[in-house]
């Protein structure tokens, strides 16, 4: 079948379909709510193309005037098929260190801020499939996944598949998995509330990709159809998020976005309309992108950066070196960033995130030790409340 057939195949079972309104959603009343926060984290099940098709086949073709869509072109990425290898082992081992930890923390939810799936996305067809069950479904399973949803976003990585892989983790995979959620509207924004017994907490979804000025460029493999299009209109999100955080009185207001506005390898300015309406809300921002996990402070506001789920790059957090008074805590060294995730305990008084670095051991070297990984490296609290909603 073709690129093109798959594509007309996956948009078309994609629209028919309606989102899962039986979703799992978190437990609600408790006085305090813990879920875990990760993101960049899906690189189990993916093959790399052969070196033979990207080196030499690849430069012909082009030669001969075919058009390489822009899936194949990343699935020849030379830094990702070096990856692979580790970026799967530390996956596996940090599912596992996510149960452990999630266990004794009793995590009620588990947050995305997307690269669910590496290298290209998955859309709807057989190898897609396959991909969302080895990379996901049957990858985060156990006492502390079972029967938690996962409140999911998009990143880069989950666009390159265009509309069609859009639409499959937006529109199928919620009705294929109850634990996936992604709103009720079909769309890669949403919102959602967590509620405690005398707080709640407004979480809103955006798909930063949609913002990001270089996405543009002809030569981006993420210059795809939706992405293109959504780029013309971000003030539709833009709106969603300032009508979501208006119409909410929520205690506490969480922008969860894949790209870093702040960051210790690379800032992405577009997101300043975004960030300005978090900024009137005394929000604070959850994202991922870099592989790593850090904390900035900005302009008085907080950053969460929780990225360090799969293949973790110490270039990412500056090899440990803060740039600047903004960078608070960096989850990395001179060698090796951190994997890991956050977890998010939230009540009344205080918003309470916590940063757990696995001890990565790999054969017989310890390249980050951390003495006890069963306990946070580096942990922050907000305790200023979020502007109550003008409606």
């Amino acid at each position: 079948m073709s690129t093109m057939s798959r594509t007309v195949l996956a948009l078309g079972l994609a629209l028919s379909a309606s989102a899962a309104k039986n979703s799992i959603v978190a437990p609600t009343g408790a006085e305090t709510l813990t879920v875990a926060l990760l993101g960049d984290y899906g690189w189990t099940g993916w093959q790399p193309l052969p070196l033979d098709f990207c080196n030499t086949a690849t430069p012909k073709l082009q030669a001969a005037g075919v058009e390489i869509p822009r899936a194949l072109q990343n699935d020849c990425d030379a830094g990702d098929r070096q990856a692979i290898s580790n970026a799967t082992i530390e996956e596996t081992r940090t599912a596992r260190y996510i149960e452990k930890v999630c266990l004794q923390k009793n995590c009620s939810a588990f947050i995305s801020v997307g690269d669910n799936f590496y290298d290209s996305g998955v859309d709807f067809t057989s190898e897609g499939i396959q991909r969302f069950y080895e990379g996901w479904a049957d990858m985060y399973v156990g006492e502390a996944f079972d029967g938690k949803p996962w409140y999911q976003a998009l990143g880069n990585h989950d666009i390159v598949a265009g509309q069609a892989g859009v639409d499959f983790q937006t529109r199928i995979a919620p009705l294929m998995e109850d634990r996936w959620y992604f709103g009720n509207d079909n769309l890669p924004y949403y919102t959602y509330d967590l509620t405690g017994s005398n707080w709640s907490a407004t979480f809103v979804v955006v798909d930063s990709d949609c913002f990001i000025n270089k996405y543009q460029d002809n030569s981006s493999v993420y210059n795809t159809d939706y992405v293109i299009s959504c780029h013309k209109d971000t003030n539709t999100q833009v709106e969603f998020l300032r009508k979501s955080f208006a119409e909410s009185d929520a205690t506490w207001k969480i922008l969860q976005i894949h790209h870093g506005y702040i960051s210790s390898s690379s800032n992405y300015t577009e997101l300043q309309p975004l960030i300005d309406v978090v900024r009137e809300n005394n929000g604070v921002v959850v994202n991922g992108h870099d592989h790593c996990m850090a904390h900035y402070q900005y302009q008085g506001m907080d950053f969460v950066l929780t990225g360090g789920a799969g293949y973790a790059e110490a270039g990412d957090c500056n090899y440990g070196v803060p740039l600047g008074p903004y960078a608070k805590w960096l989850g990395a060294d001179a060698m090796q960033a951190a994997n890991g995730f956050v977890t998010l305990d939230i009540s009344y008084e205080s918003l309470n995130f916590e940063y757990y670095a696995r001890d990565m051991k790999l054969k017989g070297a310890d390249y980050y030790p951390v003495k006890n990984d069963m306990k946070p490296s580096y942990n922050f609290s907000v305790t200023k409340h979020a502007a109550k909603g003008s409606h």
